[in-house]
C-alpha cells in the first residue's frame, strides 16, 4: 500500500471516530498510538477548549503512545498529572511565554518553552523520549497540517534512514523508530552509535507538498525536532515560520556536534 493509499484510508477512518468519541466516551479505551486513538483524543481536546481550558498531550516519542502518570510543572500556572490519554489541561491565561518541564520514571527530563496567544497554545502536542541508549534520538513532531513529514538521516558515504530507503542500518546502528503519515507526529530517528569522524546530515520533507516547491506548507507547520543524547535534551530546532519548499535543512553533526542549518528550500 503506498503512502497516499494509506493516508486516504487513515483520514476516512479519523472522520468516523471523531463522531464516535463525541457520542459515546470511548477515549478511555488504550488504543495505543493508532490513528484511531489520535482521532479520538484530538477530539477531545477540541471540547476542552469549548470549555475554556488549555490541554496539552504528552507520548512516547518511539511508538505515539500516550504517557499517563507523568508530572509537568510550568512555573507560574501549576504542577499537573497526565490522564489515561498523556493529557493535561488548566484554564486560559493571558498571552504570554512560558516554560514546562516534563518528567517521569523511565523517561527523560524534558524543559520545553511554549507560549500562549489568543488565549491557546497552538503546537500542543508533545512527544518525549524514553531513556536512552544510544547516542542520538531525533524526534520531530508538528501541527495538523501538512499531514504528512518525514525524517531524514543521512550519513555521507554511508546510509540514509528514512521511511524509504532504510528502517535499520545494517549493522544496526541507526533506525527509524517510527513513521507518521496523519499530522502531529512522533517521527523518530534513534542512532545507537554515532562515528565521532562521521558526516551526517538531519532534514525533513514535506511528503504531502513534495510536488510543489512553491510550497509554504512546511513553513507554517510548526515543525520541531528534539534532540536527546546521554539521556538529557541536548537541543531543539524549529522550522523557519517563513520560507518556501518542501525541505528543511535541520542540522548537521560533525564530530558528533550538532552544526545548525535551519533553512527551507527544494
Amino acid at each position: 500500500m503506498t503512502k497516499r493509499t494509506s493516508a486516504l484510508l487513515i483520514m476516512a477512518l479519523s472522520i468516523g471516530t471523531t463522531v464516535y468519541s463525541q457520542s459515546t466516551g470511548f477515549t478511555d479505551l488504550p488504543f495505543g498510538g493508532t490513528d484511531m486513538e489520535k482521532a479520538m483524543i484530538l477530539s477531545d481536546m477540541a471540547l476542552m477548549k469549548l470549555d475554556k481550558l488549555i490541554p496539552m498531550r504528552f507520548a512516547n516519542a518511539l511508538d505515539g503512545k500516550p504517557i499517563p502518570g507523568a508530572t509537568v510543572d510550568i512555573p507560574g500556572i501549576g504542577v499537573f498529572v497526565t490522564d489515561n490519554r498523556g493529557i493535561i489541561s488548566f484554564p486560559q491565561q493571558a498571552d504570554g511565554s512560558f516554560t514546562m518541564v516534563f518528567s517521569k520514571t523511565g523517561f527523560i527530563t524534558t524543559s520545553i518553552p511554549f507560549k500562549i496567544q489568543l488565549s491557546t497554545v497552538i503546537n500542543n502536542w508533545y512527544s518525549i523520549s524514553p531513556g536512552l541508549e544510544g547516542d542520538f534520538r531525533f524526534v520531530l513532531d508538528w501541527g495538523e497540517k501538512p499531514r504528512d513529514l518525514d525524517i531524514h538521516l543521512e550519513k555521507q558515504n554511508g546510509y540514509h534512514i528514512s521511511y524509504r530507503n532504510m528502517r535499520s542500518t545494517a549493522d544496526g546502528s541507526a533506525k527509524l523508530d517510527r513513521d507518521d503519515i496523519n499530522g502531529y507526529g512522533p517521527e523518530t530517528i534513534t542512532v545507537a552509535r554515532a562515528e565521532a569522524s562521521g558526516i551526517y546530515r538531519l532534514y525533513v520533507i514535506d511528503f504531502t507538498n513534495r510536488a510543489d516547491p512553491n510550497s509554504p506548507a512546511l513553513s507554517r507547520s510548526g515543525a520541531t525536532i528534539r534532540v536527546y543524547s546521554n539521556n538529557r535534551l541536548l537541543d531543539t530546532f524549529t522550522a523557519p515560520s517563513e520560507g518556501i519548499g518542501y525541505r528543511w535543512n535541520v542540522c548537521d553533526i560533525l564530530q558528533n556536534r550538532l552544526a545548525p542549518v535551519g533553512t527551507i528550500g527544494r
